[in-house]
């Protein structure tokens, strides 16, 4: 008969209740922050020094208060829109989400790809690389083009 060490039972525990929660945090940040413009959030979410990444990412700046200049960006453009992901992958402490956005006015869909990655030992995001996938889209609701 095989018995289940509970040390091993409990870190599997552990890992999938991390993972539940960061995957959490994920929608969090699209439906709250980007969809609803929550910028209080960022401060659950983010790790202070939390960094951006990415085409055209720089002039938001970094930490916080550039993910929040980041948001009002978008939202001032592109009010109305919400997030739908389309795809989640989780390994270690990464989570990768494809997204597209539903704007309430015809045109091109953006759609994008971004990998958040947590601190080692905490639910918040310390690093969060961002690629729009279509860029020509992008551009029109207040995601900038990416560099040529």
């Amino acid at each position: 008969m095989n018995k289940e060490n509970p040390a091993n039972v409990e870190s599997a525990r552990s890992a999938q209740s991390t993972r539940a929660r960061r995957v959490d945090a994920i929608s969090s940040y699209f439906d709250e922050v980007l969809g609803q413009g929550r910028l209080e959030l960022i401060d659950a979410l983010m790790t202070p020094g939390v960094v951006l990444r990415g085409p055209a990412r720089p002039e938001s700046g970094a930490g916080r208060e550039g993910l929040r200049r980041f948001v009002r960006k978008l939202r001032g453009s592109a009010p109305g829109a919400l997030f739908a992901l389309e795809r989640r992958a989780v390994q270690g402490n990464k989570v990768a989400v494809r997204w597209r956005a539903e704007r309430p006015h015809p045109g091109p869909v953006p759609r994008g790809l971004y990998v958040f990655v947590f601190e080692d030992d905490d639910d918040r995001v310390a690093e969060l690389w961002m690629h729009d996938l279509d860029p020509d889209s992008c551009s029109g609701v207040g995601l900038p083009r990416r560099a040529a």
